[in-house]
């Protein structure tokens, strides 16, 4: 067992076992121009015979960004995780879980500007299992001079589901241009950017 530690979080390769879902051969398979939360694919009808579930809810789902070990001050390396809460199998669609910033206590949020890479590949769909996590890589440049980056959140089927973050040293601020995010993964093997 595999396990990735930042600040006192253990993120854990077996935690659940995610799948890729029937069907598919669990490579790597190019996605449209959609991202999960923002509505792209229609969700899945529960089968019998263990056909796809559904698209996964907000009220399915805990958002997460993890804080990496990084070679220097100005650059944030990080690892988002989508952890299925509920007691019922969902589907994460092929793709990017759309991230803003802002909050301050609020459902303040505005989408995160920056690239969206096929990182570590073009990604998958993914069944994840009553307590399993998917993960994605993200990285960024900061700076004191940046703005403030305020409060995370995943925007997923149309509503902001604030993420808990862990930092090395305290928050860390996205100078404007600098961040990317790689594609929801069912292990964080290869997902971390360096």
């Amino acid at each position: 067992m595999l396990a990735l530690s930042a600040t006192g979080c253990r993120i854990d390769v077996n935690a659940g076992g995610l799948e890729p879902s029937p069907g598919e051969t669990g490579q790597a398979v190019p996605r449209s121009a959609s991202s999960p939360g923002d509505g792209g694919e229609k969700p899945a009808s529960p089968q019998a015979g263990g056909g796809d579930p559904a698209v996964c809810t907000p009220r399915q789902l805990i958002a997460e960004v993890h804080e990496q070990p990084s070679d220097s001050e100005e650059k944030v390396l990080a690892i988002l995780t989508l952890s299925n809460k509920s007691d019922q199998r969902c589907l994460l669609p092929r793709g990017w879980a759309p991230l803003g910033q802002g909050g301050a206590g609020g459902a303040y949020y505005a989408p995160v500007e920056g690239a969206r890479e096929a990182h570590p590949d073009a990604g998958m769909r993914i069944i994840v299992r009553p307590g399993a996590t998917a993960y994605a890589g993200l990285k960024w440049g900061t700076s004191p001079d940046c703005p403030s980056a305020g409060g995370w959140a995943v925007s997923w089927a149309g509503t902001w589901l604030p993420a808990e973050v862990t930092w090395q040293n305290g928050p860390r601020d996205i100078c404007p241009g600098t961040f990317t995010q790689g594609t929801l993964q069912p292990s964080p093997n290869n997902v971390s950017y360096s």
